[in-house]
């Protein structure tokens, strides 16, 4: 049996994300969701210098490609205030559920915009999700703080 390249570093991704969105419920205990997004911010700046050290402070540029780079991280930084605040002052079970039905928005903007197809099966799952979502919506038994 032949394992494929892309599935050890998916699994790996898929435990640290597991981690990482549950960490800062932990966290969001005793710091505000600003502080915790300050913490995490200085930890990822120190990621980056280490990782320029090992390219020798070299990083290709292309205006393009910089300016997207930033906006993911504007982007990026915003969902994450916006993902604690939702499981400081909600379930874990709610945010989360929620926001990881962000490869559906992902999924539909890459065959809007950038033409990706779609199999029957990938676009079943994309109805799934979404009735999912309005599952859990709509079944309003949130338990969260008030």
């Amino acid at each position: 049996m032949t394992i494929v390249p892309w599935l050890l570093p998916s699994i790996l991704s898929l435990v640290l994300w597991g981690g990482s969105i549950f960490l800062p419920k932990l966290a969001v205990r005793t710091l505000p969701p600003l502080h915790l997004t300050v913490y995490s911010a200085v930890f990822f700046a120190l990621a980056s210098l280490i990782m320029l050290a090992f390219y020798g402070f070299q990083v290709d540029f292309d205006p393009r490609g910089a300016l997207l780079a930033i906006t993911v991280g504007i982007v990026g930084t915003i969902a994450q205030v916006m993902f604690i605040i939702a499981i400081r002052y909600g379930s874990m079970t709610y945010g989360t559920v929620v926001t990881s039905l962000y490869p559906v928005l992902a999924t539909l903007l890459a065959f809007f915009i950038l033409g990706e197809k779609l199999s029957g099966r990938q676009a079943a799952g994309i109805v799934l999700g979404i009735c999912s979502l309005i599952l859990i919506v709509v079944a309003g038994d949130d338990k969260s703080k008030e």
